[in-house]
């Protein structure tokens, strides 16, 4: 069976709008909001586990929490008009979802208050500094090396990235990679009021934001040349599915649509839905079938996930365990490195039933590994042939744990 789709919610970036295709294809409330409770996330696993589908604003990695490989898609925005969109949301108070009991934090309870400009927030980045290479990287305080793991992330883990100002194309896309059948949406979560309503901003806010997301505009950019690789590679059958779908979709947001400006916490109207799968019924599907049928023909398979723990480095020996998600049966590769320069290799194999005991698919995931004499301090464990390390990995120094 494949993994579940786990959608990688940025916040104001459209995310809403895209469960609403999830729901369109699912059914009511098939899509899992994941939410931490009091059992963590086993709840929210348990249901995506049965529906394969769900997502949130959570970042990449949360597979390790899960103990289970998930095929993440994502969209991202414009860093600038995310920004901005935040402010906006926040001054309305989430499309009055604060009156309902809808948290909000510091500097957002600042805006509501008046207290805080747009100049102020936007130039400071209080919606989130670099956050898609954040997300997409699982790093906290992205730099450079975020950047470069987040983009690898995409080309190995993510089926599907598209662009907010492009959503029926990333919709298009992102059917092939899932196996859903129905390309559109309606908007949800659209921040109300007027955009003119805080004023202007200024440029000098604008640049400075900029500079300081150079890492986010980077990767936008990167995934703007992917995906226009992608379509130009399907050609003319992905060009006329993609009309037929913008054909369907200015129809179906001629609809009265209830749930523009709300959150979808409470759902979607099942008599809505049906209205919107009326407009669909009234085309005949056959070019956005044909585009599916030749794109699913193509698609690409997802890089095994792994997660992995060092325990201790004791007397010459580094130990800890390491599990493949994906094909828990296999051993698990790895390499001991100071830099880039490998110094020891060694694998998974050893009998640790604690890990199994934890709800990891594996009772073999231990290793040892052997440090050659003189080892520097200053070394890592790290998946092989991977930039991807284990939890605990390092850097070492004198047998204590410094990274």
């Amino acid at each position: 069976m494949s993994a579940p789709t786990f959608f990688i919610h940025p916040p104001k970036s459209g995310g809403s709008t895209v469960i609403s295709f999830f729901d369109l294809n699912k059914g009511k409330d098939q899509f899992v909001v994941f939410e931490w409770d009091r059992e963590g996330w086993d709840n929210c696993r348990n249901r995506l586990l049965e529906t394969h589908i769900g997502g949130g604003h959570q970042s990449y990695g949360i597979h390790r929490s899960l103990k289970t490989p998930l095929a993440y898609c994502t969209i991202l925005r414009d860093p600038l008009a995310r920004q901005i969109s935040h402010y906006r949301y926040a001054l309305n108070g989430k499309n009055g979802e604060v009156a309902r009991g809808a948290s909000v934090s510091p500097t957002e309870a600042l805006v509501r208050r008046g207290t805080l400009s747009l100049d102020e927030w936007v130039s400071e980045s209080l919606g989130g500094r670099n956050i898609f290479v954040q997300m997409l990287s699982g790093h906290s305080a992205p730099d450079e090396l975020s950047l470069s793991i987040a983009k690898a992330n995409l080309q190995h883990h993510f089926s599907t990235v598209g662009i907010c100002e492009n959503m029926s194309e990333f919709l298009l896309r992102l059917c092939a990679n899932t196996g859903l059948e129905l390309p559109f949406y309606f908007e949800t979560n659209v921040t109300s009021g007027s955009s003119k309503a805080h004023g202007s901003l200024a440029e000098s806010a604008k640049q400075k934001f900029i500079d300081d997301n150079r890492l986010d505009y980077e990767l936008f950019e990167y995934v703007r040349r992917e995906i226009r690789t992608d379509t130009h590679r399907s050609g003319s059958v992905f060009t006329k599915a993609l009309e037929l779908v913008d054909k369907i979709q200015s129809e179906i947001n001629q609809l009265e649509n209830p749930h523009l400006h709300k959150s979808v916490v409470f759902g979607f109207d099942e008599a809505f839905l049906a209205q919107v799968h009326g407009v669909i019924g009234r085309f005949d599907l056959a070019p956005i079938n044909e585009y599916l049928q030749f794109a699913r023909t193509a698609a690409q398979t997802l890089a095994d996930m792994y997660d992995g723990f060092v325990d201790s480095v004791r007397d010459g020996v580094v130990s800890g365990w390491a599990v493949n998600l994906s094909r828990p049966e296999q051993k698990v590769l790895l390499e001991v490195r100071v830099g880039s320069e490998v110094i020891a290799r060694g694998s998974s194999g050893e009998p640790r039933p604690d890990v199994a005991n934890a709800g990891y698919p594996s009772a073999n995931a231990g290793f040892s590994i052997a440090l050659p004499p003189g080892t520097p301090d200053g070394f890592h464990v790290a998946l092989a042939h991977s930039a991807e390390r284990l939890h605990n990995a390092g850097v070492w120094r004198q047998g204590w744990h410094c990274v």
